[in-house]
């Protein structure tokens, strides 16, 4: 019997996926506006496996939607919990950044605005 993957991982589950050498995808789906002495945008994450075959969506526990976070603040609470020494945060819509445990990020600079 063969183990299905399936395309999404719940948040509980990146910090194991970082420590074995996978990578997070930070996703800006909303560019960066000022809000008071705050910074918002919308960003969602993406699970790059160690082997670099499968890449998956992070998702909530209990719902079927993507975790996402609202703030500057949210993006660098989110990628610390799971382990990752860095805060890189994509300002602009359509840009990703693949962030490491050992500190290496890599910038895609394609946007689709």
């Amino acid at each position: 019997m063969s183990s299905i993957q399936l395309p999404v991982i719940i948040s509980e589950e990146v910090a194991q996926v970082v420590n074995e050498g996978g990578s997070v995808i930070v996703i800006c789906l909303e560019s960066v506006s000022r809000f008071g002495t705050g910074l918002k945008g919308k960003w969602i994450y993406e699970v790059v496996s160690a082997d670099r075959k499968s890449r998956r969506l992070v998702i909530y526990k209990l719902k079927t939607e993507a975790e996402s976070s609202l703030s500057v603040n949210g993006v660098a609470s989110k990628t610390m919990s799971w382990g990752l020494p860095g805060i890189h945060v994509p300002p602009e819509k359509g840009q990703t950044f693949e962030q490491f445990k050992d500190g290496r990020c890599l910038v895609d600079w394609r946007s689709d605005t």
